[in-house]
Formats: C-alpha cells, structure tokens, sequence
C-alpha cells in the first residue's frame, strides 16, 4: 500500500529541497531498501524515481543516526523545487519478492527551505 504525503510550505516564494527519511529497527532483514518515490507537481505531472538507500555497511552494521533500537537515514531526491513542482509524494516499497517489510518504523518526506 504507498503512502502519500502532501507536503507544507512555509513560503511560497522559496525553492526546498525534497528528502526522503526512513527509521528501521533491528529486525529489519535487508543491508538496502528500495523505494519509488512519485514527486507530483500541481499540473498532474509526475516525476517518478527508484530510491535505493544503503541502511548497513558490508559488513552488517546499521549506518545513520539515532538512539536505542531505531536508526534512521535520509537522503535528499530534488533540490531546488518550488511549491508548485510538488504537489504530493507518493512513496512504496520496492523490493522484489517483498510484500512485508518488517522492522521499517517509520518512513517520511522532508521540505527543506534553500538558503
């Protein structure tokens, strides 16, 4: 099932950088994740890309900040968008073979304003 987020703007005059953030516990069973991700603009144009992000290093150790049992990575998916360019975000999972993916706690999108 995606999700689907429609993002706030603080200013509609800035341009943001759009970040994709996921958190993940240790039961996650995978080193990656994929993800595709639909940046909407407000025409109904859609911008659609395969977002892998590497959660562990070669060697299994989780990668990313956070605290107790949860990590957390974000990567950042467009610079220098305005309002108008996304809409919403639509984001599912990509992983073949793959209808559950346990231990993904959280997944989210973050408007960053440019300086």
């Amino acid at each position: 099932m995606p999700l689907t987020f429609t993002p706030a703007y603080d200013d509609s005059a800035r341009v943001y950088d759009l970040s994709l953030a996921v958190r993940h516990d240790n039961a996650y069973p995978y080193r990656a994740l994929s993800l595709v991700v639909d940046a909407i603009a407000a025409d109904s144009t859609v911008n659609r890309q395969m977002v892998d992000i590497a959660l562990a290093d070669e060697y299994g150790n989780w990668t990313g900040g956070g605290f107790g049992a949860l990590y957390q990575q974000a990567v950042t998916i467009a610079r220098g968008v305005s309002p108008g360019d996304v809409h919403s975000v639509v984001v599912w999972q990509g992983m073949e073979g793959c209808d559950t993916l346990v231990g993904l706690v959280n997944v989210g999108v973050i408007m960053a304003p440019r300086d």
